[in-house]
Formats: C-alpha cells, structure tokens, sequence
C-alpha cells in the first residue's frame, strides 16, 4: 500500500482476524484455557483454535466469522538471567522480577473464514530474531 494513499482507500485492509471489543472495553484479546499451554522442564508449548471475526475496513462494516489455530513450542537453554525490582511502587516501570532463560519458539499458524480466505504457515522459527522463556511479577503481584 502506498503510505501517501488519500481519502478512504487509506483504511482498507484485506483481513484483520480479531476477538472482536468486549463488554468491559478489552479488544485484540482472546482468552485461552489453561489446558492449551502445557510445561515440561525446558519445554513449553501452547496449542489454540479461537473462534474470531475477520474484519476487512478499518471500523467498516461486514465482519464474516472466522477461525485461527497456533501451536508453538518454545525450548530454553543457556544461563538464567534476573531481574530485581527498582521499586516496589506498582505504578514504576521498574517494578519487575523476572528470570529468563534464552530460548526458540517454533510454531505452526492457519486461519480461515467463512467466505473462503486462508492462510497457514508452517515451521515458523524466532532463530534468527528474539525468544526468552520464564517467569516474571509486576505491579501488585510483586510483593
């Protein structure tokens, strides 16, 4: 799309699978079950099918349903890095503790809607990009 585009084809979009807004205002969100992720020692991988709506203008009309499926697996190794907390106001930014490991993520993605558009990628992989694995607490949680 050219970026300099005026007038109304500036917000057409071809696909935008999303949850929809909620009722408390909450959108781009999806909840999952706790069953779809599961751990095991350096292991972890989460496997989700969500029912969606596939959106085609930008606060347009005509939504048609949709389905997206992800399965990634993240496998850690190396040295566990810690955060401590700058602060424990849960308003400060550096109000975090963590430990992480590095890690790679490798994952499968597909969707479709009802009108017949679809995708899948398959073998995607964060090896040449970024991936961590670990937990972390913020805010409240932190004390």
């Amino acid at each position: 799309m050219d970026l300099f585009q005026s007038g109304s084809d500036y917000f057409n979009q071809l696909h935008d699978f999303n949850p929809g807004i909620a009722d408390s205002g909450l959108f781009w969100t999806v909840r999952v079950p706790d069953s779809a992720l599961t751990i095991e020692g350096s292991i972890a991988r989460l496997q989700v099918n969500a029912s969606l709506v596939d959106t085609f203008t930008f606060l347009g009309p005509g939504p048609s349903n949709a389905t997206v499926s992800f399965d990634v697996t993240w496998t850690s190794s190396g040295k566990m890095t810690h955060f401590t907390p700058g602060s424990l106001d849960p308003a400060d930014p550096t109000s975090f503790a963590a430990e992480f490991r590095d890690a790679t993520a490798v994952g499968s993605f597909s969707g479709s809607n009802e009108l017949g558009f679809s995708f899948t990628a398959s073998h995607a992989s964060s090896e040449e990009v970024f991936a961590r694995m670990g937990t972390e607490r913020n805010g409240s949680f932190l004390q």
